[in-house]
């Protein structure tokens, strides 16, 4: 845990930066209709529309000047996807996410949308409608990790622990160490991520830092792990 001591958070955590191909993801999100658009800051800081730009992770917030668009958890939704997709070190496809509800001819984004607002409304996630074996409320097309990035990015909090980000890489790490769980982030139900939750929160508590930081020592942690098995020699961050 030395990696995440010798870290701080504003400059580890908020300016952790992806290089997001805005031309790709701004096609795609007019070609599907939606009225948004993402941008980015160039080498030189200032914001860009177009071309490769940098998206921090501090740049993940409601009224973020890098996205355009009427319904701003929506936005910020699409913005969380660009910076997970083009993030070097994490596992993720560079895909849009499909968030129309098949089934709505009228308002098919209305279904989204409001789990979206009662995330940034009340600061939770709103109780699944029905009977919802996993645990999360019907998010068409968004998966457990994206749906983690943003609850993140707006705070909603589980059991009075901040939601965190969770990744397959870092799952794998815990596995590999012995954590008695399902192996795949995509079929995590929410009590699940629940329990992953204050995992992270106890080892930060223990070691003196803050869950993000666990949470990328555990993926970094994976890939210094692929690293070693590829050349043979041993690579950082290590276990402990």
């Amino acid at each position: 845990m030395q990696w995440c001591r010798a870290r701080a958070y504003p400059l580890h955590v908020l300016d952790d930066s992806a290089h997001v191909d805005l031309d790709w993801w701004n096609h795609h999100l007019h070609e599907h209709k939606h009225e948004i658009v993402l941008h980015g800051r160039d080498l030189d800081g200032r914001v860009v529309d177009r071309g490769v730009a940098v998206v921090q992770r501090n740049d993940l917030q409601l009224g973020s000047e890098l996205v355009d668009s009427e319904h701003d958890a929506l936005g910020l939704l699409f913005l969380c996807a660009a910076w997970r997709s083009a993030h070097r070190s994490r596992r993720a496809t560079r895909r849009l996410p499909d968030v129309f509800n098949p089934y709505a001819e009228r308002e098919p984004l209305a279904k989204i949308k409001n789990v979206l607002d009662r995330c940034v409304k009340d600061k939770r996630i709103p109780e699944p409608s029905g009977d919802a074996w996993s645990g999360w409320p019907d998010m068409p097309g968004v998966g457990v990790p994206l749906m983690a990035l943003f609850m993140w990015a707006v705070g909603v909090r589980r059991d009075g622990v901040r939601a965190q980000l969770i990744d397959q890489h870092g799952v794998s790490t815990l596995i590999h160490e012995g954590w008695l769980e399902e192996p795949s982030v995509s079929g995590f139900t929410l009590r699940r991520y629940d329990r992953y939750l204050q995992l992270l929160s106890a080892w930060a508590m223990q070691v003196g830092t803050d869950p993000e930081l666990i949470e990328m020592w555990l993926v970094q942690r994976w890939n210094a792990r692929v690293q070693e098995a590829r050349s043979g020699a041993r690579a950082e961050p290590t276990l402990f």
